[in-house]
């Protein structure tokens, strides 16, 4: 887990443990894209092409909670522990976690 370096203050994510697994998950989700784009170009039903994107989404949300649960295991609770920017962390967590409710 690597917040940032303290040296030159480049911030990193908290998710090496599930980087894989995230990157795997983005690669099926730019396949669903690249389909959903496929069945505009071929006219296909509506119904179908809103189920896909719905599919999309979802995938997109599952991939979201992951990285925030390592940021939240990571970077957050680094930083309540060392008492370090831990306000300015907390609200950048609720920032984030507003924009997907």
């Amino acid at each position: 887990m690597d917040c940032h370096n303290d040296n030159d203050h480049e911030l990193h994510g908290s998710y090496q443990d599930n980087k894989k697994r995230i990157l795997d998950g983005l690669k099926r989700i730019e396949g669903q894209m690249r389909g959903i784009q496929r069945m505009v170009e071929e006219e296909r039903y509506c119904v179908d092409v809103l189920n896909q994107i719905a599919a999309s989404r979802m995938a997109l949300s599952r991939l979201a909670v992951i990285i925030l649960q390592d940021h939240t295991m990571g970077c957050v609770s680094k930083a309540v522990r060392d008492q370090k920017n831990e306000e300015v962390i907390i609200e950048e967590l609720m920032g984030v976690v507003k924009r997907f409710i």
